[in-house]
């Protein structure tokens, strides 16, 4: 099975004082043909390096893990320079403002590889920006 992780699923996965950690890690851990966003391999740096969550990795520290965690695991897929223009001219149809335009590429990345299912914390914003994969979307 097809199996998308967005950011905050592959962070919790790899930050042990997540809330959702031990399901998150279960899920990335069990995944055979699993994916992930190019894009969420920058934004997992960012989180771990940045402060967001109260940590503040040193650059080796979040390099070692999103490999190990993220890289070496899924596969990673990348959209277009065509497919983000569509997103962006989606996204005020879709409802989406200010930082929704990075889970609308995160669900363009799942659409793009066919995953049958769609990890994320974020249920309710993946749900809403994409009412035509909700039977897909699910949290760990």
């Amino acid at each position: 099975m097809k199996e998308f992780f967005d950011t905050t699923v592959l962070v919790a996965a790899m930050v042990e004082d997540e809330p959702r950690h031990g399901a998150c890690a279960k899920a990335l851990e069990k995944a055979e043909d699993g994916y992930a966003s190019a894009h969420s391999v920058a934004e997992c740096y960012a989180t771990l390096t940045g402060g967001r969550l109260g940590l503040h990795l040193s650059q080796n520290e979040a390099v070692q893990l999103i490999r190990q965690d993220v890289y070496e695991r899924l596969s990673l897929v990348a959209v277009s320079s065509a497919d983000y223009m569509r997103v962006i001219e989606t996204a005020g149809p879709a409802g989406a403002r200010g930082g929704a335009i990075c889970d609308l590429l995160l669900l363009a990345c799942a659409r793009k590889v066919g995953a049958e299912r769609i990890y994320t914390l974020n249920l309710r914003h993946f749900t809403v920006l994409a009412p035509d994969l909700a039977a897909r979307i699910v949290s760990p």
